[in-house]
């Protein structure tokens, strides 16, 4: 029988890209091999779709602020009230604290009005918490990523949109925001990328895009 480490060695062989030049295993290829931002960009039916399935008001809340915001499921997991509500309702945008290798970025994200009818529904039966996503059962106070992630799987799995992930929301939003002709500068404020190219990995590309985009030329 194999020990805990024999297994956790030839898992790594396995699963692990191997670097020759370095004679190692090298988990930041996996890492990259494995992007997040592969995950599955929603339609807009889907999105209405995945609204209509969710059953509570806090459900549709984590749902309204991954699509609108573009937020990570671990930062809207994260998020305080006092980050989207003040005494009289909704704020009009979410500052977000991103801490980067270097520095510190904060991100002010717009609460779109759509996003805003979502939480003042959440508002009226949200529990008195520090956090957005209270929990009891969790070490943090607030409704873990787990969590978040199995409630919404459920939903992408009910609808049969294969390949859809929490990750869909921000992907789906940085996507949309591209292919509507705003500048990459102003999506990377929003997205809080550290720089373009890391932004550029989220982006799907459309083949109708590329149609277009020689379309339009005229010489």
């Amino acid at each position: 029988m194999q020990s805990t480490s024999e297994s956790d060695t030839l898992a790594t062989k396995i699963f692990l890209p191997y670097d020759g030049r370095n004679h190692r295993y090298d988990r930041n290829r996996l890492a990259k091999r494995y992007m997040p931002g592969q995950a599955k960009v929603l339609s807009p039916q889907d999105i209405q779709s995945i609204f209509k399935l969710l059953d509570s008001s806090r459900d549709r809340a984590i749902f309204a602020l991954g699509v609108y915001t573009g937020m990570r499921i671990s930062e809207i997991m994260s998020l305080r009230q006092d980050q989207v509500f003040t005494a009289s309702g909704v704020k009009y945008q979410i500052t977000v604290c991103r801490l980067k290798k270097k520095n510190t970025v904060y991100s002010d994200i717009p609460i779109t009005p759509k996003l805003r009818q979502v939480l003042t529904s959440y508002a009226r039966e949200m529990l008195e918490s520090e956090w957005l996503f209270p929990s009891s059962e969790s070490v943090t106070g607030h409704l873990s990523r787990k969590r978040a992630h199995m409630i919404l799987a459920g939903a992408f799995k009910k609808l049969r949109l294969d390949g859809a992930k929490t990750h869909s929301m921000r992907r789906t939003l940085l996507t949309t925001l591209s292919r509507a002709g705003v500048p990459l500068r102003t999506v990377q404020e929003i997205s809080g990328h550290s720089n373009l190219s890391e932004l550029q990995a989220y982006l799907e590309v459309d083949p109708e895009d590329k149609h277009k985009a020689l379309q339009s030329v005229r010489y």
